[in-house]
């Protein structure tokens, strides 16, 4: 009895631990910090308040404007670092809060493009970037909008210190541009084109995509402490924001209404904030570029890139925590999925997935365990001399590698497929599951399926014992290869590089070359894991000399030391740790393009680290059109 008793206490603990009770709680309180004041620029979180998408998710938001009412203006970094918001909104300036320490993550890019235009009179003399070193142009200190002016700048190859810095204090408008003015003057969202009255004033403007700088405008981001201790309200903010923005985007007049009830005009009449907002909704759906682009969509890169450009002009100093800068709700939740994953016992048609899961990785590896004993058996009875047994140590050291990195080209289908089943699990508890849902992950599930069978289709034409010469396409094999070995080069952030490109055959044993192309790739990946700091690159080119095919794969791993630079295609020579090399990887590679394909293997260092030269013949050379 008491041994019951204690079955169903640790039951209940297991339960709790998988299930938080957290779920029945009231609303969660959250604070979003606006980067000025109340106006269409923001609408979409308006739109998620008004129209209850925040309730829903289990929230209750206060947004608030950046200006206070002792006429402080408050910087959004810095509210949402120091805890006083949870969400803000902000452009590269977020950028510049990492780079101090903040610790900020980036959820959703509102604006996919910059805001800021600079404009002047249509009679001021300007052609060219160079035309502004003359002109008196507004720049202030510490303005956000300044940098993509700099960018500019230094894209053109002009320095930012020739243009002169000013004392100007609030919003640029039309008045600026005067004989006792500027010549051209910073603007955010157009705002000097809003009135009627202006339009007398004709103007032209530049704009920073047209000189290469693509910054995203207003991005929704949060601390990166709040994103990895709670994601779930961090992704239930984000998910309610950007339904807000879809529903504004596509009713603007009557968001607009609300806001004229909702923000009475201070220093405006109704008429005018109401223009005014109208104005701004153009400029908005413009910038975010709905409905083609999805709402809030990140490309990674055009941060990385920004980053970059805030180095070159020393407004940063450090490298961007690339995993942990842009949210992501499913790395993070993750670890939590795959405890789940044990205890989901649902659907009768979804265990039938999971079963077609282990019988095609049983099918698949039983009919690739007995063609690999075949290939040993005969090449073991046909080698009885030692050069026959280190291939066939070699090729299970390689065959253990390949499929270690077939483990990790399954790895994240499986948590995909962990994840779609929870989702249905969830969707079942809470009466939400609809027969079209249920399609759509099944569905899902099936393409998931399908990419891990071509993983093993990769595998075994890697492993065909195939021993008849024929022709063979080097380029189709490399990238065999390369496909076998993407998720340890994505793991080490490698960039692949291919130039020289040849299409030319080569003739001989394609498995075997690709064996030779799997050891020294390998050997690439090992150097630039090692070399600390710089680009990890690999090159590799393809190209004809005579009648033979070259093959060149160049690292920027640091080069082979010339203290071992006799050794290098030595009989177990390794300078890796016991457990981690065999030295048979290079060794095996040369005899393979010597011996067996009637070629040549040669290295040779360069400025950024180790070049191997591949040669074989092509088809068609006398003694090689047959066996």
């Amino acid at each position: 009895m008491n041994k019951n008793k204690t079955y169903i206490v640790v039951i209940i603990i297991m339960i709790l631990y998988i299930f938080p009770i957290d779920r029945v709680q009231g609303l969660d309180e959250a604070v979003l910090q606006l980067r000025w004041d109340h106006q269409f620029q923001f609408a979409g979180y308006y739109t998620a308040l008004w129209n209850g998408y925040y309730e829903e998710e289990g929230l209750e938001v206060e947004i608030r404007s950046a200006f206070t009412e002792e006429g402080d203006v408050l910087q959004a970094t810095q509210e949402v670092a120091e805890g006083d918001a949870d969400f803000g909104v902000g452009a590269v300036d977020i950028l510049i809060a990492n780079d101090e320490g903040l610790d900020l993550a980036v959820l959703a890019s509102i604006f996919q493009r910059s805001a800021v235009e600079f404009f002047m009179k249509e009679e001021t003399p300007f052609s060219t970037m160079a035309d502004l070193v003359n002109l008196q142009v507004a720049r202030r200190k510490d303005d956000l909008m300044d940098i993509e002016l700099q960018a500019m700048l230094m894209a053109e190859g002009i320095d930012p210190k020739q243009l002169k810095l000013y004392e100007h204090r609030g919003n640029f408008a039309i008045e600026d541009l005067g004989d006792d003015g500027f010549d051209m003057v910073p603007i955010y969202l157009r705002n000097i084109l809003t009135y009627p009255e202006e339009e007398g004033v004709q103007l032209k403007s530049i704009r920073p995509i047209d000189y290469g700088i693509d910054f995203y405008g207003d991005s929704l981001f949060t601390r990166g402490s709040l994103a990895k201790e709670n994601p779930d309200k961090v992704e239930a903010f984000k998910r309610a924001s950007l339904k807000g923005w879809e529903y504004a985007l596509e009713n603007p007049e009557e968001i607009i209404e609300k806001m004229v009830v909702a923000f009475p005009p201070q220093e405006k009449t109704e008429k005018e904030f109401r223009a005014f907002n109208v104005f701004q909704a153009r400029e908005v759906l413009e910038l975010t570029l709905h409905p083609v682009v999805e709402i809030g969509n990140i490309n990674p890169h055009r941060w990385w890139g920004t980053q970059e450009v805030l180095k070159k002009l020393n407004l940063v100093s450090g490298d961007l925590d690339r995993e942990n800068f842009i949210f992501s709700y499913d790395r993070i939740l993750q670890q939590q999925a795959e405890r789940k994953e044990k205890f989901l016992q649902i659907f009768s048609l979804i265990s039938v997935v999971i079963l077609l899961i282990v019988l095609i990785i049983y099918l698949t590896a039983k009919s690739t365990i007995r063609k690999l004993e075949k290939m040993f058996q005969r090449e073991w009875e046909e080698n009885k001399r030692k050069e026959g047994i280190i291939i066939y140590q070699a090729r299970l050291a390689a065959m253990g590698e390949m499929i270690a990195n077939i483990a990790h080209q399954w790895r994240q289908p499986l948590n995909n497929l962990g994840l779609i089943l929870n989702n249905i699990e969830d969707a079942y508890h809470y009466e939400e599951l609809t027969k079209k849902s249920l399609e759509e992950d099944i569905e899902r599930s099936r393409r998931l399926i399908h990419k891990m069978s071509e993983t093993i289709d990769d595998f075994r034409n890697f492993s065909n014992p195939n021993t008849k010469k024929d022709e063979f396409s080097i380029h189709e094999n490399i990238m065999m290869v390369l496909d076998l070995m993407e998720e340890r080069i994505k793991l080490h952030h490698i960039e692949v590089v291919f130039k020289d490109i040849s299409t030319k055959k080569a003739y001989g044993y394609s498995n075997q070359f690709a064996q030779g192309i799997f050891n020294v790739i390998s050997n690439s990946i090992d150097a630039l894991i090692d070399e600390k700091g710089g680009k990890r690159q690999i090159f590799i080119g393809i190209y004809e000399q005579g009648n033979d095919v070259i093959t060149e794969i160049e690292d920027t791993g640091g080069g082979i030391s010339e203290a071992i630079a006799d050794k290098v295609f030595d009989l177990y020579f390794t300078t890796k740790e016991d457990t981690q090399g065999t030295g048979l990887g290079l060794y095996m590679t040369k005899v393979i393009i010597e011996k067996n394909l009637k070629g040549s293997l040669h290295w040779k260092n360069t400025d950024r680290g180790v070049k191997m030269m591949i040669r074989i013949p092509c088809k068609g050379v006398d003694g090689n059109v047959t066996d």
